[in-house]
């Protein structure tokens, strides 16, 4: 397991993050929340209550199982649980991390990964998880390629003799787990142009 780095925190109260110190302007969810628009904004609020905690629970639960921690109740996520347990993924892999904060001070940002393994077959990947509330909201889920991509960079930054060479999303939906894959440089490409987005409405307000 990699070790986490020094003088890096997590707030839950507020979700910043703080480095030796100093509080961090943003993560990788508050560049790309940039890009949605006002209504997307409201749908996300307006469902707050159904995905938060489902999302916080399954996180949880999948952290404690693959770093061995005493498991988690499934409780009322059961449906989402169980075939995220026997997702084919996990067959045979060694875990290397599992929500690991990584940081990029160059662009006074953090932020934490959903895991990284090494496959059966010896391929290091990262992953995103994401839950969904049916069957067809999993079928119509893209890739997180832009957040995989901030993680990749952060990883190469705070961890430069991991070298990752494959990224994944797993959607977890009632019923089925989905694993999408992508390809590193294209989660590169994605969260640049992200950035470049986020960078670009900064110095329009004037930050």
């Amino acid at each position: 397991m990699l070790q986490p780095l020094e003088g890096l925190e997590f707030d839950p109260r507020t979700h910043r993050y703080k480095y030796n110190g100093r509080w961090l302007h943003t993560s990788p969810t508050g560049v790309l929340s940039i890009d949605l628009d006002r209504a997307a904004k409201q749908r996300i609020e307006e469902t707050r209550h159904e995905w938060e905690p489902r999302g916080n629970h399954c996180h949880l639960w999948l952290e404690h199982f693959l770093t061995g921690a005493a498991e988690v109740d499934c409780g009322q996520y059961k449906d989402w649980i169980d075939p995220l347990r026997n997702c084919w993924l996990w067959e045979g892999c060694t875990v290397l991390a599992s929500e690991l904060r990584l940081v990029d001070e160059k662009r006074n940002m953090a932020g934490s990964v959903d895991f990284i393994i090494r496959t059966r077959e010896g391929h290091v990947t990262i992953g995103d998880l994401k839950t969904v509330s049916s069957i067809e909201a999993m079928n119509r889920r893209k890739p997180a390629d832009a957040q995989l991509g901030a993680y990749i960079r952060m990883m190469n930054v705070c961890y430069g003799h991991i070298f990752i060479e494959r990224a994944v999303t797993v959607v977890a939906a009632p019923g089925q787990t989905k694993v999408i894959p992508s390809d590193v440089n294209t989660c590169g490409c994605a969260w640049e142009d992200a950035y470049d987005k986020y960078r670009t409405h900064g110095k329009l307000l004037g930050f």
